[in-house]
């Protein structure tokens, strides 16, 4: 085998300090879950500046408990209607692909023991005004 790691390639796996970070979603994507073949919705990130630029930390949420992302939803500006609420699809979430926000990271720690980048909440770039 031969391969080339990049220094991006080599930034995926490091662990952000905790706290707040600029932050682009370079990707989306969906997987079915190993428990009940419900769908996963894996948003992927991208820190744009500071210390920890170019980590990329991922977020999940999955179909059966999408209110966990109440905080992604309104800082992306979706769509909310008072009585029926988010209306989410797989389009809408492909449309993120882009999109600046902060997040904020703090320490998680795998079934398994492995520590990772716990992305568990989310703000708009810029203060709104």
């Amino acid at each position: 085998m031969r391969a080339v790691l990049t220094p991006d390639d080599l930034k995926k796996g490091d662990l952000a300090d905790v706290g707040w970070h600029p932050a682009t979603i370079i990707d989306y994507k969906e997987e079915d879950a190993d428990t009940d073949g419900s769908t996963n919705c894996i948003f992927i990130f991208k820190i744009t500046d500071g210390p920890n630029k170019g980590v990329s930390p991922r977020r999940l949420f999955n179909e059966k408990a999408l209110g966990f992302g109440k905080n992604l939803w309104k800082t992306l500006n979706f769509p909310y209607d008072a009585v029926k609420g988010y209306e989410l699809s797989t389009e809408l979430f492909r449309q993120t692909i882009g999109h600046s926000l902060k997040l904020y990271i703090k320490r998680g720690k795998s079934n398994k023991g492995n520590e990772f980048n716990d992305v568990v909440d989310f703000m708009p770039l810029e203060p709104a005004k």
